[in-house]
């Protein structure tokens, strides 16, 4: 009957960590163009477009905005960009109170998960 008073607190502890997992944790939705968003988190906000173009008869995704970093704190306020068919994401930092910088990326395919986050 030793063991019930012990796991207690580690189921607890378990449950805690993954309700807090769930709730932070946000579904990542490829934007197909044309597509505009312009969200804000704590630790700043941003604004960006997608279009399409054919460059040299392939569809080439135009990604154009602006972070800026609204908070005096640690943090930077990044767009995370993920094109489609790549595993890894580009990223724009926006890093110091005020700080605002353009974004000015492109790449091949129709669709990009795009998002804002803020980081050290």
């Amino acid at each position: 009957m030793r063991l019930v008073p012990t796991l207690r607190p580690l189921l607890a502890a378990a449950v805690l960590v993954g309700a807090t997992v769930m709730v932070t944790a946000t579904p990542a939705n490829a934007a197909t163009c044309p597509h505009r968003d312009s969200p804000k988190i704590p630790a700043g906000e941003a604004s960006w477009t997608l279009t399409c173009r054919q460059v040299e008869g392939q569809t080439a995704l135009y990604v154009d905005g602006w972070v800026e970093d609204t908070r005096r704190d640690s943090l930077c306020a990044v767009v995370r960009i993920t094109p489609e068919g790549q595993n890894y994401a580009n990223e724009v930092r926006a890093c110091g109170y005020g700080e605002r910088v353009q974004i000015h990326e492109f790449y091949q395919g129709r669709s990009a998960i795009v998002r804002l986050a803020g980081s050290r």
